[in-house]
C-alpha cells in the first residue's frame, strides 16, 4: 500500500470532518464472535476549540494533595483532576467540553448496561452484550466498578452501583480456585455468570477482571473511605493476595490460563501493579512491572515489524513467543493484534501519563507510530482496522471503539501525535456507544485521554 505524509493540517481537517459526521460507527466488518456494538449516542456539538492545535504539552494543574474523604462525601469528584499527569498531552478541546461529552456517555452507558442479578440480593451486573445465555463476565464487572468510582460526583448513585457490583463479585467466587487456595480463592470472581445469576465459568477466574476489581477497590477506598458497608481496602488487599497466589508466577509473569506458561498481553496492567505495590508494600509488584515490560518489548523487537503485540505470549517460562493459536482464549488468532491486545494502548498510556516511566512510553509509541501511519495511508483514522498481523497487515476492516478508544488514549503519550490525537478524539466522541466491550473500553480510554484518570 502506498503511504503518503499525514500532516498536522491534514489530521486537523480529518478531525473537523469526523466531528461533524455523527451516526455510523459500530462494528462493520467484524467476525460474528467479536464484541457487538450498539447504536451510537447523540454527540454534543463540537467545541469551537476542538480542532487540532500546535504540538504542546498540556498546562499542568497545580500540585494538590488528595483531600480526606468527607463523611458521606467523595474525595475525587469526576472532572476535578486533582492529580495532574506528569507526562503526555491532551486533546485540543476545552476540559468542560470533554467532561460534558463523557458525562453524557456515562449516563447513557449506565442506563443501558446495568442489570439486577437474580438470586443475589442487591446484586448488580454489567450486561454481557445481547447474550441470552450469559448475564455478565468478570471483565465487565471490573470495567463497571472502575467507571462507577471515576464518575462519582457526576453520578449521585455511583457508590450504590459500585456496592451492587461488589455484592455480585463476592457472591459468585471462583469455586474451582477455592479448591486449590481455600483461604484466598473466594476473593476471585467466577469469570462468567448465567442469565439466571448462577455461576457459568466452571469455577475459574479471568485475571483481567480481577485486576480491575482490585484496582477499583483501592480507588474506592480513596474515593469513599472504607468505613461503610464494605471495607474496600481490606477487600482490595485480599483480591491482590489471591491474584499473586494464583495468577502470577514467582518471577512476576502473569499466568492462570489453560497453560501456566501462557500470558495475555492485555493483562500487563503496569499502573495497576504499581498501585498494588503502594497498597501492600510488596516488592513483588515491581517484578510484575519489569516482567511485563520485558515480554512486551521482546514481542515488539523480536517478533513484530510493526510495533504491535500479539494477544497471547506462550512458553513464558522458557522461550517466549507469540501464541501459535488455541493456547489462550482457544482461537486461531492469538498470535495477532486482535480483540485482547487492542486494549493495550489504553492500559499502557494510563500508566505512563501518571508514572512517566520511559519504558512504557517506548512500548506505546511503537504502536502509535504504526497507527498514525495507518491513518496517513488511508487519509483519515477510519483506515485503522480491527485486527492486524504483527507485520502490520490489516486482517479485518471496519471501525470499532474497542480499537479506536484505546488508540486515542495511546496518542496522549507524546506531542508528536497531537493532530492524530485530535482526530481520534473527534472520531470517538462522534461515535459514542453503549454496547458491551466497545462502550466500556471507549469510555475508560476517553477518561484517560481527558485527564480524568487517577490512581489510589
Amino acid at each position: 500500500m502506498k503511504r503518503r505524509d499525514f500532516s498536522m493540517a491534514a489530521l486537523a481537517a480529518a478531525a473537523t470532518t469526523l466531528a461533524g459526521c455523527g451516526g455510523g460507527g459500530g462494528n462493520d466488518g467484524l467476525q460474528p464472535s467479536a464484541p457487538g456494538g450498539e447504536p451510537p449516542l447523540a454527540s454534543p456539538a463540537p467545541a469551537p476549540d476542538s480542532g487540532s492545535g500546535p504540538a504542546v504539552e498540556p498546562t499542568p494543574l497545580p500540585e494538590q494533595s488528595a483531600p480526606a474523604t468527607p463523611s458521606g462525601g467523595i474525595a475525587y469528584p469526576f472532572g476535578a483532576r486533582i492529580d495532574p499527569y506528569v507526562a503526555g498531552i491532551a486533546p485540543s478541546v476545552a476540559k468542560p467540553v470533554m467532561d460534558a461529552a463523557l458525562k453524557n456517555h456515562y449516563t447513557a452507558w449506565k442506563a443501558h448496561a446495568v442489570a439486577d442479578v437474580p438470586g443475589v440480593n442487591g446484586g448488580k451486573a454489567i450486561k454481557f452484550g445481547h447474550s441470552t445465555t450469559f448475564l455478565t463476565v468478570s471483565e465487565g464487572m471490573g470495567y463497571g466498578m472502575l467507571l462507577a468510582v471515576l464518575f462519582a460526583g457526576h453520578d449521585a448513585g455511583a457508590q450504590t452501583l459500585f456496592d451492587g457490583l461488589l455484592t455480585t463479585v463476592r457472591a459468585r467466587p471462583a469455586y474451582g480456585v477455592v479448591q486449590h487456595h481455600s483461604a484466598l480463592g473466594k476473593y476471585l470472581m467466577d469469570w462468567r455468570l448465567y442469565s439466571d445469576g448462577s455461576t457459568g465459568g466452571e469455577g475459574w477466574n479471568a485475571m483481567d477482571g480481577d485486576e480491575d476489581i482490585a484496582m477499583a477497590l483501592l480507588m474506592a477506598d480513596r474515593q469513599w473511605g472504607s468505613g461503610g458497608a464494605w471495607n474496600y481496602k481490606e477487600e482490595a488487599l485480599n483480591t491482590i493476595a489471591a491474584m499473586k497466589a494464583y495468577n502470577f508466577a514467582a518471577d512476576g509473569t502473569t499466568r492462570g490460563l489453560k497453560y501456566s506458561h501462557v500470558s495475555r498481553t492485555s493483562d500487563y496492567m503496569f499502573g495497576h501493579f504499581r498501585a498494588y505495590q503502594k497498597a501492600t508494600g510488596d516488592a513483588f509488584w515491581t517484578k510484575a512491572v519489569d516482567r511485563a515490560y520485558y515480554l512486551t518489548d521482546l514481542m515488539q523487537t523480536q517478533f513484530s515489524s510493526s510495533g504491535l503485540v500479539p494477544d497471547f505470549v506462550v512458553y513464558t517460562d522458557s522461550n517466549p513467543m507469540p501464541s501459535p493459536g488455541f493456547m489462550g482464549d482457544g482461537n486461531a488468532d492469538e498470535h495477532h493484534y486482535w480483540w485482547n491486545a487492542c486494549r493495550n494502548p489504553w492500559r499502557y498510556a494510563s500508566d505512563y501519563l501518571l508514572s512517566g516511566d520511559p519504558r512504557i512510553k517506548l512500548l506505546t509509541t511503537r504502536m502509535m507510530n504504526f497507527f498514525q501511519a495507518e491513518a496517513a495511508s488511508s487519509g483519515d483514522v477510519t483506515g485503522i482496522g480491527t485486527g492486524y498481523a504483527l507485520n502490520g497487515f490489516q486482517l479485518a476492516g471496519g471501525d470499532s471503539p474497542a480499537y479506536h478508544g484505546p488508540i486515542c488514549a495511546g496518542a496522549c503519550v507524546d506531542p508528536a501525535y497531537q493532530g492524530f490525537l485530535d482526530a481520534m478524539w473527534a472520531w470517538n466522541t462522534s461515535r459514542l456507544t453503549t454496547g458491551y466491550y466497545d462502550g466500556e473500553i471507549q469510555l475508560l480510554s476517553l477518561a484517560v485521554a481527558s485527564g480524568n484518570w487517577w490512581t489510589p
